[in-house]
């Protein structure tokens, strides 16, 4: 447009002087030609550099849209390596009497979960754990959800203590078979009778004591605040729980572990510490209380290099377990005369290694009520429930166990019979 612009303004100026005769001289007419073309090349040279300059512009967005892109990959990438996932699955065949949950047999899947664990710096890493179990969503959908805290204060880096913190909703440290209570990481498909344990929303301190200066293992120490009642939520009182743990090995291959467990005032609600599935309040209670205490040993004949992982996954030649614990369930009688409960449970468990391949495992528990009182045991109404457990596994790969068992139940009590529950479980479990 530029260029068809200037040669009509030349071809107007050229006929402005032939409309006056033409009177300049022919000098003034090849100046006048000159200076057109010098015009017509700059022109040109202009049109150029434009043309040279949006090719640098462009060239530098694409080079900017590259760096930005570059950027975004490299801050996701920092993310991911701060994330860690693991998780346990078991699925397989169960079938019980006629008492029990699988009367006319059942493929179930009765572990699933996924854990996430996000490291915002080298201190803290915030644990996140979804429960779906049986392929759906529980209730609550996350288990675990606490922040972790490791050696949080600098100042004991070069003393013999050491100091980790929870807050949030985690597992309670009570006792020993609570870390290892699940399909994927138990010697078999079930647990002992109690079962005991509870996950709770409160704040965990715990850490190790070195005792190197006088030539014995660590000390190692936990205790805990949490809401004591059952379910996510707030308190139903202004008393909270504690739990409290002390574990030590004085010899290499015997490890012991003492805890202690009290809810404090529970009201009418029901309690978050579970034994052999009783959470509720003695008949008639309008405020109860939950104390628990349980002792534990093990001892590992042909120490393994990891002793203290889940006992399936152990490589030491055979392990032995003993555990005995008492409960009382204290209640306020100022408004009546409610009977309380007391009682004790206990376990003798262990697993033997044919080879890195075969294993056999068996267990004999009980939980019982004292003074002939009954309750709902693992969903049934009794004073004693025995059960003796046999069974073992194929290791398929160093994740994945192939599990076979069976559980004999037995159970008495005051009017009551013996009910049809024994348990039949055939398993694939892994854990990744």
């Amino acid at each position: 447009m530029r260029r068809a612009f200037i040669v009509i303004m030349v071809l107007a100026f050229i006929f402005t002087f032939a409309q006056k005769g033409f009177t300049d001289s022919q000098e003034e007419i090849q100046a006048l030609k000159h200076q057109v073309k010098e015009l017509m090349t700059r022109i040109e040279k202009l049109e150029q550099d434009q043309a040279k300059s949006k090719e640098v512009v462009a060239a530098t967005k694409e080079d900017v849209t590259k760096v930005k892109d570059a950027a975004s990959r490299v801050d996701l990438s920092n993310a991911l390596s701060k994330l860690k996932l693991k998780g346990r699955w078991a699925a397989g065949y169960y079938a019980s009497g006629k008492a029990g949950s699988y009367p006319d047999g059942s493929f179930e899947i009765p572990e699933g979960k996924i854990q996430f664990a996000f490291e915002p710096d080298k201190i803290n890493t915030i644990v996140m754990r979804f429960n779906v179990n049986n392929a759906t969503a529980q209730v609550p959908l996350m288990d675990y959800f606490y922040l972790q805290s490791k050696d949080f204060l600098p100042f004991l880096k070069d003393t013999p203590f050491s100091l980790n913190s929870r807050l949030g909703r985690f597992k309670l440290g009570f006792g020993e078979e609570t870390w290892s209570d699940n399909p994927v990481e138990s010697i078999l498909p079930s647990n002992s009778a109690a079962k005991t344990g509870a996950s709770d929303e409160g704040f965990e301190l715990a850490g190790k004591i070195k005792l190197d200066k006088i030539r014995l293992k660590p000390l190692g120490w936990v205790v805990s605040m949490s809401d004591g009642n059952s379910g996510v939520g707030s308190d139903s009182g202004a008393a909270k729980a504690f739990m409290g743990k002390f574990n030590y090995s004085p010899i290499d291959p015997l490890y012991l572990s003492f805890s202690y467990y009290d809810s404090g005032d529970l009201k009418i609600s029901n309690s978050e510490f579970s034994i052999a599935g009783l959470v509720s309040r003695p008949t008639g209670a309008t405020n109860w209380e939950r104390r628990v205490w349980e002792f534990d040993a093990r001892y590992d004949f042909g120490k393994g290099k990891k002793p203290l992982d889940p006992p399936v996954y152990s490589d030491s030649k055979a392990i032995v377990r003993l555990s005995y614990g008492q409960f009382l369930d204290d209640i306020d009688k100022s408004t009546g005369s409610p009977k309380e409960r007391n009682g004790d449970f206990a376990f003798v468990d262990g697993i033997y290694n044919f080879n890195k391949k075969i294993y056999g495992a068996g267990r004999i528990s009980f939980v019982e009520l004292d003074d002939n009182v009954t309750a709902s045991l693992n969903s049934v109404t009794t004073s004693l429930y025995d059960r003796f457990s046999f069974g073992g596994g194929y290791r398929w790969s160093d994740n994945t166990i192939i599990k076979l068992s069976y559980d004999i139940n037995k159970n008495t009590g005051v009017s009551t019979e013996d009910a049809d529950d024994n348990l039949l479980s055939a398993i694939v479990a892994t854990q990744f």
